[in-house]
């Protein structure tokens, strides 16, 4: 049928002004021209639309006559119907094609208006059972789901769905909690450990784990550093042995204070060695975890994720999450969804669209808005020739861009001027960098004397940025204009680097979401695909030291003044540039209980469930 509607799509496309029902006259001819096709074939697909019921045909007689075209359906129709059915497959990318290129305004107004109806949650009979299911759109395609390679933060969150850890942390508590390891004990000098493996924990393709997925999951990441962003964090193991299956000890070549927290992070998830092991992209097509959820479908178009019945945590109470991928170019559009809805505004999801009435006092509604240490940031690259190199450069760079400013034009969820990684209202520390930044702030002829001063001598300044970060990129290169400074704007989501291993750009603009402790810092610190293009010989030795003693240090608000100290030297430095702190917005109706974000800004779905009217 998808052929047919398609054909008949293409011929409205052609004959644009005729009406349904009335006839017109046609050539075999004009039709070669609409389907591109031989005259023998295009008899036998107005053989085909004749059959449907779509269109009636008299053919011409005799030579030179031209035969008679009616069509019997309308285009809205026929276009709502194919693009619908698209859509009910996971065909999200080609439905919104479809759309663009045959609908009228009028039409893709209707299409929108049946998506946001779809959207939210939903509860249906399947199999002689009711099947909780929410549906969610997001604006930016699935790079991977190796919890290994995840690089943004939906893909950490989709991971962390699929995966376990063999421990967890809780956030709230600041604590280091079992997970696939009930229990650990480490010897006196800290430098061995030993981890006990819950019974019954159990893949999704139905095996038990045991302690050589251990072994596999955390030497892979931890052997290969060129091809494993986060093998950092596993530098310090020197040797680790399965006791028995349900048993691993892990041998230290020095104490590392930090390692049952990494150990909780979403790259040391842990993978059946059978299956990782083997054809890597067969695996990852459909992979299979011990996590609360399992992969039931992904294209570029849609990824839908199971309930995990024997999830040894227990059974989530969400049956079924549907996340539909949308074109960046339609942001915004889908209206809010209907009551019975959940929608983030971090990351992918927008609730540009919300009716604020819906929150007043009394309401059904629930709207809950969040701090998240999320800051938007622009890293200037050491690594290539270029102004960059300047100090007096990246310092005239930061007094032209004025935050509050930026803030107050650009709006939705950027909240704050941001003078480090983590927001800290009112916070001794930050009320000092406020005033320091104050007591600094130079007038328009000092930044250009600046300018004159450095070595920059009109050289185009290439930015990098991936699409969530456009308004800024475009909003800093109108403000730097004025200055003489040109910048060229690059639209790209992962950074590429080079034969030589460097980066193309001179400065990179993205936003950096960290844990609630020094994981996350360290994390960006270290790894290729965040800061370490910011620093040169020196910073580099410095940062590699400090992060060390990080580990070494046992104390945590010791830990966290050392990485105070490596932020202060970085943002003196104006090796990187804060720039603004974001929140996370969630709506909901009151029948929705266990609403809780993760350190990602994306709503738990196990936690989530529905409490019946």
């Amino acid at each position: 049928m998808q052929a047919a509607s398609l054909r008949y799509l293409e011929l409205n496309s052609y004959f644009h002004g005729a009406q349904a029902g009335k006839s017109f006259p046609v050539t075999i001819s004009q039709l070669t021209e609409v389907w591109h096709c031989t005259p023998r074939y295009v008899k036998q697909i107005v053989h085909h639309l004749s059959d449907t019921g779509w269109i009636e045909w008299k053919a011409g007689q005799g030579r030179g006559n031209r035969s008679e075209l009616t069509l019997l359906q309308g285009l809205e129709d026929v276009l709502l119907r194919e693009v619908k059915q698209r859509m009910e497959q996971g065909q999200v990318q080609e439905s919104v094609d479809l759309m663009n290129r045959y609908g009228t305004e009028s039409v893709r107004n209707r299409f929108m208006d049946w998506l946001s109806e779809g959207m939210g949650f939903s509860t249906k009979a399947v199999s002689d059972r009711l099947q909780d299911t929410l549906r969610l759109p997001v604006y930016r395609k699935i790079y991977t789901l190796d919890p290994g390679r995840v690089y943004y933060a939906f893909d950490f969150h989709l991971a962390g769905q699929l995966f376990n850890t063999l421990v967890k942390y809780d956030r709230d508590n600041r604590q280091v909690m079992p997970c696939i390891a009930h229990s650990w004990e480490n010897s006196l000098d800290g430098l061995f450990w030993t981890f006990h493996l819950k019974k019954g924990v159990m893949f999704h393709h139905g095996r038990e784990l045991n302690a050589e997925d251990v072994l596999f999951s955390l030497n892979r990441i931890r052997l290969q550093p060129d091809s494993f962003e986060a093998a950092w964090m596993l530098q310090d193991i020197e040797s680790m042995e399965a006791a028995d299956h349900k048993t691993v000890n892990i041998r230290l070549r020095q104490p590392n204070h930090l390692l049952l927290r990494f150990l909780c992070t979403v790259p040391t998830s842990i993978l059946p060695v059978e299956l990782a092991s083997g054809d890597r992209a067969e695996f990852w097509s459909k992979p299979s975890g011990t996590g609360p959820f399992r992969l039931a479908q992904l294209n570029e178009g849609i990824c839908v994720l199971e309930a995990f019945d024997a999830h040894f945590q227990g059974r989530p109470h969400l049956d079924r999450v549907e996340v539909l991928i949308f074109p960046d170019t339609e942001t915004g559009r889908l209206k809010e969804p209907d009551w019975a809805s959940v929608m983030s505004s971090q990351g992918d999801a927008g609730l540009t669209r919300l009716d604020p009435r819906r929150y007043e006092e009394g309401s059904d509604w629930c709207r809950e808005e969040s701090m998240f240490a999320c800051s938007s940031l622009l890293v200037f690259n050491q690594w290539k020739q270029g102004p960059q190199h300047d100090p007096l450069f990246r310092q005239a760079l930061h007094q032209i861009i004025d935050r509050q400013q930026l803030i107050a034009e650009l709006g939705e969820d950027r909240m704050y001027p941001a003078r480090g990684f983590r927001p800290r209202p009112n916070h001794p520390e930050d009320e000092r960098n406020k005033a320091e930044t104050e007591q600094t702030c130079l007038s328009e002829q000092e930044i250009r004397d600046l300018l004159m001063a450095s070595s920059y001598n009109g050289e185009t300044f290439h930015l990098s940025v991936n699409m969530f970060h456009q308004e800024d990129a475009v909003w800093i290169a109108e403000h730097l204009k004025p200055f003489g400074i040109h910048v060229r704007i690059t639209m790209e989501d992962l950074v590429h680097f080079g034969q030589n291993g460097q980066p193309a750009y001179d400065g990179r603009l993205f936003g950096a979401t960290l844990e609630t402790d020094e994981v996350g810092e360290l994390e960006v610190y270290l790894q290729k695909n965040y800061f370490l293009t910011a620093y040169d010989e020196d910073m580099a030795e410095h940062v590699k030291k400090t992060a060390a003693a990080v580990c070494r240090e046992p104390d945590r608000h010791r830990r966290s003044e050392m990485l105070r100290g490596l932020e202060k030297r970085i943002r003196q430095d104006h090796l990187i540039l804060f720039l603004a702190h974001k929140k996370s917005s969630t709506a909901f109706h009151k029948s929705i209980r266990g609403v809780s974000m993760n350190e990602y800004g994306w709503l738990d779905f196990h936690k989530i469930w529905i409490q019946p009217s």
